[in-house]
């Protein structure tokens, strides 16, 4: 009958017309190394870009490679992480955002062979601080992550013009276990509260430097020192690539 083949024209052209929206839609790729951190990335990330499409691309293995190595990132770790960047680039993705910070060396060094920018979710932060006081305390959960923070920082102040500022980087003791071998996220946060309360009174500003302690900063509200997270201004680069 006439009227059922109009119906179903009106709805294969429904349908391509939501699949070409959806070809459209411009897409970005976050890079994890932790599964946990990528539920409350989405939630950030729905927040400030509603119609972009997020594509979550995880390798929960490179960090116990990393230690496995004493620390270091391995040709093959860099290799691995530059081809996420090219992963990200043939899903049609504006842009690609790592969003560890231990391997945030090798995001810098994979970005000539990636065709779309490769991003830290920690850069704008980092930044931001060292235009912020002379003193910086960059707080850390994680060992593997003291040195590569450590590196970025120094490169965020000097690209900043800032190259002489005091960066120190204070490792939050036990914080790291409580949430990824107990699954303590309030001990977590309690830890990197306390550490923050106790160093305060040394420094201009404060960093909770991973993403996974972005929940800690609404506990630090009245430190009187200000407090940076990564995750919200890390996304809000993305602007000016989509």
């Amino acid at each position: 009958p006439r009227s059922v083949f109009s119906r179903n024209i009106r709805e294969v052209r429904a349908y391509l017309k939501i699949e070409k929206g959806r070809l459209a839609m411009k897409k970005v790729v976050f890079v994890s190394t932790v599964a946990g951190i990528i539920p409350g990335m989405k939630e950030a990330f729905a927040r400030q870009f509603p119609d972009v499409q997020l594509i979550n691309l995880l390798d929960d293995g490179i960090i116990p490679e990393i230690t496995e190595n004493g620390g270091k990132l391995t040709p093959d770790i860099i290799k691995r992480v530059a081809d996420y960047g090219v992963t990200a680039e043939r899903y049609g993705a504006s842009a690609a955002v790592c969003m560890c910070t231990t391997i945030a060396p090798a995001v810098d060094a994979a970005q000539p062979a990636v065709g779309i920018p490769y991003l830290k979710i920690d850069g704008p932060m980092l930044e931001r601080a060292a235009t912020m006081g002379d003193r910086i305390a960059l707080l850390v959960t994680a060992e593997l992550t003291f040195g590569p923070s450590t590196q970025s920082a120094r490169k965020a102040a000097e690209k900043m013009g800032r190259g002489q500022v005091q960066i120190d980087t204070i490792l939050v003791e036990g914080a790291w276990a409580a949430l990824n071998l107990e699954g303590d996220k309030a001990a977590h946060d309690r830890l990197i509260v306390e550490k923050a309360r106790e160093v305060a009174g040394s420094y201009d500003v404060i960093v909770l430097e991973q993403a996974s302690m972005v929940d800690a900063a609404s506990a630090l509200e009245d430190l009187g020192v200000p407090v940076l997270t990564s995750v919200e201004m890390g996304i809000a680069q993305l602007a000016q690539y989509l």
